[in-house]
């Protein structure tokens, strides 16, 4: 039985990641997806962790002002991840954002796409397709790789627009250009709500520095 689970996942990966439409159809109405959607997500969040703590800070610019560079220095200082409490706070902070992003993604997929395409398609089915959407960002696995590895993950994360925006096509039955403004429609959504979190975040934690 795991081994025909297992070999249902990598020809599913492999069938999204190529953009074989059959792949994604089945996801859609394939009840047993879900648990491995929720693998996708959980081993997004790791990898985003390990990015985050592997990933160096650069806070000198060209052109900064001394005060500038200090200020710049204390917000890399509380993003460096040295120390395992931090390491550990930064992985979990990686799965807690990966799943609130999903869940925040699909629901808003869902909403725009049902009221434009005039389909209606269940939340499950959405969150299915979002987190196999999500599959090429998994290459943030290999950030700590120096020099290829930052270059594959971006090129994962890009690669996720192009099988998202498939998702949405095969979920919807719309075309390419609608797909891509239901997508974009939800990422700015998406967006604006993180930046929001990020100021409060800083304007609660700045006084208290």
């Amino acid at each position: 039985m795991l081994a025909v689970l297992q070999e249902s996942f990598w020809e599913r990966l492999s069938g999204v990641v190529g953009l074989k439409r059959p792949a994604y159809e089945a996801i859609q109405h394939d009840p047993e997806a879900t648990s491995q959607s929720w693998w996708i997500v959980v081993l997004l969040g790791l990898a985003n962790g390990i990015a985050l703590i592997a990933t160096p800070i650069v806070t000198v610019f060209p052109g900064m002002s001394e005060e500038m560079a200090r200020s710049a220095a204390e917000v890399a200082a509380a993003l460096t991840f040295d120390t395992t409490g931090r390491q550990l706070m930064a992985l979990a902070a990686g799965i807690i954002g990966a799943i609130l992003s999903w869940y925040l993604s699909a629901w808003l997929l869902r909403v725009i796409g049902n009221r434009v395409a005039g389909r209606q398609v269940t939340g499950e089915e959405m969150r299915r397709l979002v987190a196999w959407g999500y599959a090429p960002t998994l290459a943030s696995f290999l950030t700590p790789i120096p020099v290829v590895g930052p270059l594959l993950a971006t090129l994962g994360t890009l690669w996720a627009f192009v099988t998202g925006v498939m998702a949405v096509r095969t979920a919807f039955g719309v075309g390419v250009w609608k797909a891509i403004g239901i997508e974009l429609a939800a990422f700015l959504v998406v967006l604006v709500v993180v930046v929001v979190v990020v100021l409060l975040t800083v304007m609660i934690a700045w006084p208290l520095a």
